[in-house]
Order: C-alpha cells, then structure tokens, then sequence
C-alpha cells in the first residue's frame, strides 16, 4: 500500500487532487491536510511514499514545509511535488534548494498528475527495493562476520584460560633424596603435604616408578652438573583423573661450588595439552565451516593466496580452490581495469597505509567473463603469520538486477527509446543549457497517424513491430546530441538541442515527414502511414518542459486537424484548445458516477414487412456545465483515456435493463444493438460480465446485438478469438459496424459468427445518384444474403434511399429519415402514434 500526502489550505485544491491521486489505483492510500504543521504531524503516525503541496500557505511556506521533510529521517527520501500557480523561476530554485523533487502547475493535469505522481512512486518502489535488497545482502554478510569473529573469540578465550592456568610443581632434593622444598601447588593439586623425607608417601601418590626415576635423574644431574630438560611424564591424581607433567632438574650450586642439590620444576601441561587437542578440533571446525560456507573466503599472506574455499573457487570459474592457492598473487580475479587501484590498496595495507576495508570491484571469471562482487578485508593470524582474509560476495545478479530496474526506469520496453522520464529529464538539462548559452530548444510532438486502425486490425505484435521501424526512421533523421524519446502508444518526442532559431527545426522535421512517406514493411504485408508533428520551441514557448511537452502535443493536434500529415507551431490559441480538452476530461470522468450519461434509441425497420423489429442504442451525455456533448466530441475522449471500457459496461447493462422493460410491457421480440469499443471488446471478462447481466435481467440472449468493426475480425489476438467464439456460444447476435469502410474480408465473414452487416451511410448517402455508391451497395447486399446474413442501410435521410434500399434487396433500414434516436419514453410514444404512419410510409416507397 502506497500512502500519498496532499496538503492544501484550499478545500477545493485538497478535494481535486484528491481525486488525482484515488485513480493511482487501489493500492494507494491518500491523506490530506489543510495546513503543513497538521501533515508533518501525521508523519509520525504513517510514513508517506509521496507528498503533493501547495507552495503558498499559510503559517509555513512550501519552501519550509520542505525542509521540515528533508530534516525528519521518516521523510527525508520522499519525493515531493509542488503545486504552485507560479511560474516565476525564484520559487522553483528555492523550493529545489529546500529539496522538492517535481512541481505541477496549477490548474492541475489529471493525466500529467497522474504520470508523475506513478513514476515517482514506482521509482521510490524501485529504490526501495534495491535498498532492501542491498540490506538483506548487508545482514547475511554481517551475520556472517559475526558468527566468525565469535568462533575466533572462543578460541582466544581458551587460549587465555590455559596461559592463565598453567601449573607448576616445584621442588628441591638432596642428593639422598631427601626433599627440601615443595611448593603449595602440590598440596593444591596432589594433596601432598610437607613429607620432604618420606619417600613411601611420595611413591604413594605419584608411584613407585616415578619415585625411582626421578631418584636415577637427581643423582646424574648431582653426578654431571648437567641440566636435564624437557621430560614429560604422566602421573595420576588423588582424585585418580591423570595430569602430564613436563619437568626440568637443574643442579643447585653451593656457595663453595659443590652441587648438594637438584631443583625440580614440573608444569603441569594436562590443560594445555587438553587445550591443544581442543584447539585442533576447533580449526578443523573452522575449516569445514568455511568449505561450505557460502560466501567466498580466500587468506592471504605476504600477497600470496595460501587458502580459498571452494565457493571462491567456484565464484571466479575454477574447478577446484588449489587452482587459486597456486597463484602467485590475486591479480588474475581481477577485471584488467581494476588491477591497478588493487596494487594501489595492497601496497598501502603493506606500508600500513589507510587503505578500503570493504568495495565493489569487478573481476574476472577463468574463462575471461567478468562478474562484479564486494570484498570485506580483515587482518587475521593464519597458521602463526599475519595476514588478511578476504570474505566475497558475488554482487553480478545484484548489479544486473539494478542495470535493469534503471533501464526500465528511463526508456520504453518495445522501442529501447528513452521513455517520457528521461525525456522530460534530458530536456530539462537542454532548456537549462540554452538559457546559459542563449540559443534555442526545439520539441516535436510526433503522432503516428492511423496507427490504432493497423493496431488493432493487424494485432499488438504487428502495431510493436512497426513502433519499433517509426523509431529507427526518427532516429535516422536526427543529429547525435539529439534525443528521440517514445512517450506511450504511438506518440514520440524528438528533442533538437543548441538550435540557432526556431527555423532551424524544420529541416529535421520536412526530413521526418519524407521518410514517413515510404511503406513500412511488416512481413509480407506493407503498411503507410504518416505523421502529425507539433512544435514548439523553447525559451519562445516556455521554459518548464512539462509545459514545452503540453504546448508540443497541443500543436500535434492542430496538425491533425489540418489533414494530418503536416506539422504545425504552438501557438497561445492551441493551449486553450488543451484546456478545453482537459476540462471535458475532468467532466467525462465523473459523468458515470453523476448520472449524466443516457441511451437514446433509434428504431430499426424491417423494410419487407414495415415493422419495427428493434432499435439502436445510442450514447447522449448531457453535463450541466458543457450542456449537450456530442459523440463526436467524448467518445474519442473516452477511448484515449481507457473510460470507453466502464461506460461500455453500463451501456451494456442499461440495454439489458431497457430489453427487460419492453419485455414487461409485451414487446418480447424488440432487439437492440450496442456499439462496443475495440477496447472494451478484448477485455477478458467480457462474455462473464456479459451472461451475468444477461441472466440478471432474465434478457434472451438473441435480443441483444453487438456492433463491432472489422479490424476487430481481423484481429489476431487469442483473447478476441475466444471472445468471438465465447459469444457464438452465448447465441448473443454481432453486426458488423461500417461495412464496406475497411477491409471487408469475406475470409473473416465465413470464419466468425456475424449475423447482421451495416452498410456504412457513406455508401447510402449518394444512392440512387452515384452508380458507384450504388454498385457497391447492391453487391454488398447481395454477398451478404450469399453468406446468410442480414443488411441494415443506415443514415436513410431521404424517400429516395429509402425505395433504392428496399428496391435493392436491403433488410432492414434506420436513419434520421424514419426517426431521430429518442429517449426511452420517447421511442414508446412514437412506436404507438407512427406505426399506422411507418407502414404506410414504406409501402408509398415501393
């Protein structure tokens, strides 16, 4: 859950951005405020992912609102965009300075809204999931350093205890044997008391061998004055557990020069020897537990590797870790771009330089590939010498993973273009270098023209194939410092930096439009289109590339109204047009929630028998700020922004709901037809929601009809197969819209469920005039009862098209000739007072 933070003093600004932010999608949780104080206070309950403010309120500025962020460790990395009315350049520069990541100008874009506020989300996501990762790779190595500096502590520790517990037994004898001096240690560790004449005792304790040998040692040490040293024994202990001793006998020399007695020091070694013992199983655990860890460890001496486990082995490509022991230095794990700076560090450790204890370096595998990975140094004792153990991590997947989270940041999956975020962020710096170089910024809004008509008639595959041709003409077309740039669907960017003036622009933009000229080549087929090119050119238009991409695609649009195929300059008139779109936008988008859309209907005449035998639903929107909006005008609207596809659902279900009503009121054989979007059509749960409004409305199936177009038939994507098929096995009827506009492919006609065909009023409008217009008519009429399908003439707006239709064989008639689409209560009114009228209309046509 993605949490985003809106603070506005103003009720009205926290009320739209609010609904902004709520089509981020469901996953995202907005909070808004009304002052910047009460926002930092709830930062302590929720951490924000993105905060949204308005620069000028009061008690707290924007540019402190920010800072007071940047200074909270909660807020400190949160992208924050400014909202400001303000274009003065001061503002920006000190919100930048507090530490804003983006700014809005006011009135808002939903779209641009939206798109940035997406981007800086999915790039804090981004971020954070690479920190996360980061970390996690930061924990397992820590936890592993740890585990190894305890195993190492537990060893010194025991290492201590025997150094600090070494016994030792001290004694002096006369040369009978009689002892002179024993040392407390005894008593302590053998409970022998002060008997220095009592050899009985002694041999009681220690034994009698032992009593004797030592005996035979005190008179050759007396007899030769010769240390004897190093003689290790093993005796038993009161308790009857044995200890080793390891004694020296000395001569004790007299003050005449005599030797009288022999000095007896004996340690008691039975801990250190335990200790060595125990000391061995420890590094024979180390050892394993090293061979089999997962990190890579090689110890180094005197520059040298004198052991690597096998997952450093395996990390850099060799079979076995003796391969790396047999180098004479590290050089060859190193990529050759980072033998130097390795030397460099090596020799400052050796001359007890400062040098790196921990870095990223890439190295080199045996088979010449190169990897990337992060060492850790420590300074070890290795087998008695000092030298430095070297702990890896293989970071190649890691710094891949990053490689890919930044090229899918910034450039587009299909063309390998940069996307609109690095074109919005490498015309920032081309605006930033004009101003300081005073020369010019060209943008061109590329717009491919009839490009959705290939896209859906030729399938995603093919609409990708070509996106990816238009990018390499545009590219071809443009200098090296030059950015092409693919913003969505088929709309490109092409920034022209350092420009002289604005006329320098158009021979780049003549050379797009004459390379467009050619066929692009898509397998077998051929495909032409052409381009609509809007420019604007910065500082003339604006400075802010937000603003410079708007007046771009404002021109862009200019340029299709005029023909397409052109290009056109921005001009302030074209930003009204884009304010004028945005608000109808802003409208559409809540016109379903608010009740404003209607069907009205258009009847349908069986022309044989003069009957009404259905009708055409038709979408009307009537918004209380716009008045009256007309098809033309929303419907477009509706496909750009994907809201065709709820709307097309609730037009679905209102047909439904009207078919039930007239079956209510006896008219149980009515049928409607519904204009279905492409868009709406390839959803996936179409023909779902379709039966379940169907058996929610107790609707016969066959009473409803689905207008579609032809591309859709020629569209190869599986999910607008199955719902053709899917739709044959629900018995609802499809008509094919427009026929005779498109490809009209008998092919696709044989192979998919259509029952009705549309003749297109392009056709009908000309006829009995034009003998082409009425050739084309006769034929399709005559292919489609060939097929076993029905034809509707529409747009009928006079007697004469009337009789030429019916004349000609057609079926069934609508247009405006016969009636006007009406309102519900409207068409039940006509149907009662025109049928008498209908009829005989039909029959004086014949």
């Amino acid at each position: 859950m993605s949490v985003v933070v809106i603070v506005d003093d103003r009720a009205t600004n926290l009320k739209i951005l609010r609904r902004f932010a709520e089509r981020l999608g469901p996953d995202v949780l907005v909070q808004t405020y009304d002052s910047a104080v009460a926002a930092l206070t709830s930062f302590q309950r929720v951490a924000p992912d993105l905060i949204v403010t308005d620069y000028v309120m009061p008690g707290m500025s924007g540019d402190q609102f920010i800072e007071r962020c940047r200074q909270d460790d909660v807020t400190r990395q949160v992208p924050i965009i400014v909202v400001t009315a303000y274009e003065d350049r001061d503002f920006r520069y000190r919100a930048l300075d507090a530490g804003a990541s983006d700014f809005l100008l006011s009135p808002v874009d939903a779209r641009e809204f939206c798109t940035r506020a997406r981007n800086l989300l999915t790039l804090r996501a981004q971020k954070k999931a690479i920190q996360d990762h980061a970390d996690s790779l930061e924990s397992e190595l820590a936890a592993a350093l740890h585990r190894h500096a305890e195993d190492i502590e537990r060893r010194e520790r025991q290492l201590r205890r025997l150094v600090n517990t070494v016994p030792a037994l001290i004694r002096a004898t006369h040369a009978a044997s009689t002892v002179t001096l024993l040392n407390d240690y005894h008593q302590r560790l053998f409970r022998l008391g002060d008997h220095r004449d009592d050899l009985e005792i002694a041999a009681s304790v220690f034994g009698q061998s032992y009593v004797e040998r030592h005996v035979r040692l005190d008179r050759q040490v007396i007899e030769t004055g010769c240390t004897v040293s190093d003689i290790e024994e093993t005796v038993a202990a009161p308790d009857g557990s044995e200890r080793v001793l390891l004694t020296t006998k000395a001569p004790l020399i007299s003050s005449d020069g005599s030797i009288d007695q022999v000095v007896t020091v004996s340690l008691d070694i039975t801990e250190r020897k335990r200790g060595e013992q125990a000391l061995l199983e420890s590094e024979q655990r180390f050892r394993s537990l090293v061979e089999s860890s997962v990190l890579g460890i090689v110890i180094v001496r005197d520059g040298k590797p004198v052991f690597a486990n096998r997952t450093y082995a395996t990390i850099f490509g060799y079979d076995d870790p003796s391969e790396i022991t047999a180098l004479e230095t590290l050089d060859p794990i190193y990529a050759p771009t980072e033998v130097d700076r390795i030397r460099h560090y090596r020799a400052a450790r050796k001359a007890g330089q400062s040098a790196p204890i921990r870095y990223e370096f890439q190295g080199l595998r045996k088979d010449g590939s190169l990897l990337w990975a992060e060492t850790q140094i420590q300074e070890i004792v290795w087998e008695g010498a000092p030298a430095f153990q070297c702990t890896i991590v293989d970071n190649t997947l890691r710094k891949e993973y990053e490689e890919r989270l930044e090229r899918q940041a910034n450039f587009d999956e299909v063309t390998g273009l940069p996307n609109r975020v690095l074109a919005l962020d490498r015309l920032r710096s081309a605006v930033i270098s004009a101003q300081r170089h005073h020369h010019k910024v060209g943008v061109l809004f590329v717009d491919l023209d009839h490009f959705k008509k290939i896209n859906d008639t030729l399938g995603h595959a093919t609409g990708d194939q070509l996106l990816r041709l238009a990018a390499e003409r545009l590219t071809r077309c443009t200098r090296a410092e030059d950015t092409v740039a693919r913003l969505g669907g088929d709309e490109f960017t092409v920034i022209l930096p350092k420009l002289a003036s604005a006329a320098h622009a158009e021979p780049v933009i003549q050379k797009i439009l004459d390379t467009f000229s050619e066929p692009f080549p898509l397998g077998r087929d051929e495909a032409f289109i052409s381009a609509s090119i809007g420019v604007t050119v910065a500082p003339n238009d604006g400075s802010d590339p937000q603003v410079l991409m708007q007046n771009a695609d404002a021109a862009m649009y200019r340029a299709k109204e005029q023909g397409r195929n052109t290009f056109h300059y921005f001009t302030p008139e074209l930003n009204r047009r884009a304010v004028e779109r945005m608000r109808l936008e802003s409208h559409l988008l809540h016109a379903l929630d608010r009740g404003e859309l209607d069907l009205h209907y258009q009847p349908i005449v069986d022309l044989r028998l003069g009957t009404v035998v259905g009708a055409e639903a038709l979408l009307r929107w009537t918004n209380p700020a716009l008045g009256n909006v007309g098809p033309d005008r929303f419907i477009p609207l509706a496909e750009d922004t994907g809201l065709i596809v709820p709307i097309g659902q609730w037009v679905i279900d209102t047909a439904c709901a009207q078919l039930a009503a007239w079956r209510r009121m006896g008219l149980a054989a009515m049928r409607l037809s519904v204009n279905i979007s492409s868009r709406q059509f390839r959803g996936t749960n179409l023909c779902v929601a379709l039966a379940e409004m169907l058996r929610r409305h107790d609707v016969p199936s066959h009473l409803l009809e689905l207008e579609i177009t032809e591309g859709l038939l020629m569209d190869e994507l599986p999910q607008t197969r199955a719902n053709l098929r899917d739709l044959a096995s629900l018995a609802v009827r499809l008509s094919l819209d427009d026929f005779g506009t498109g490809y009209s492919s008998l092919r696709y006609l044989k192979q998919f469920p259509v029952d009705t065909l549309k003749i297109d009023k392009s056709f009908v409008r000309e006829v009995p005039h034009d003998e082409g217009d009425a050739t084309v008519v006769e034929a399709i009429i005559a292919m489609a009862h060939r097929l076993g399908l029905q034809v509707i003439g529409e747009g009928i707006e006079t007697q004469e098209q009337l009789r030429f239709l019916q004349t000609a064989g057609c079926d069934l008639a609508q247009g405006y000739y016969l009636s006007r689409p009406m309102t519900a209560a409207a068409f039940l009114r006509w149907l009662e007072e025109r049928m008498p009228i209908l009829g005989g209309a039909l029959q004086e046509s014949r």
